[in-house]
């Protein structure tokens, strides 16, 4: 059963920007060090990191409380699938919600969305 959803959607040249003014400040503060080093290795990173940002926007909208971005991990699977990963201090950890994401970047746009499910019963 649908617990909620949560979308979010970025203009990747606003976050280029905000990148260029606070640099590893900005980056440092959102995303994990798996993050930087799975988007700073790719071509156009910042679509990358502007992408996983708008999936922790997205997760923060769903879960609607107390999480904060460093406790979310936006990574992959072996087939390249995004998913959540959640660090042991998030309060999510413990709950019996399942996480789906899903990525999309065109143009000069990015958007991710976050459906939390519960157990059946």
């Amino acid at each position: 059963m649908i617990y909620n959803i949560g979308i979010d959607i970025v203009h990747i040249p606003k976050f280029k920007k905000a990148v260029e003014r606070w640099g590893d400040k900005l980056k440092k503060r959102i995303f994990t060090k798996g993050e930087l080093a799975y988007c700073e290795n790719r071509r156009f990173s910042e679509q990358h990191l502007a992408v996983r940002f708008a999936a922790k926007e997205a997760f923060i909208k769903a879960f609607g409380r107390g999480v904060g971005s460093k406790e979310i991990e936006v990574t992959n699977n072996s087939d390249g699938r995004p998913y959540i990963l959640l660090n042991s201090k998030s309060p999510i950890q413990n709950s019996e919600l399942r996480t789906h994401l899903t990525l999309s970047h065109d143009g000069d746009y990015c958007i991710a969305q976050v459906i939390l499910e519960t157990k059946e019963q």
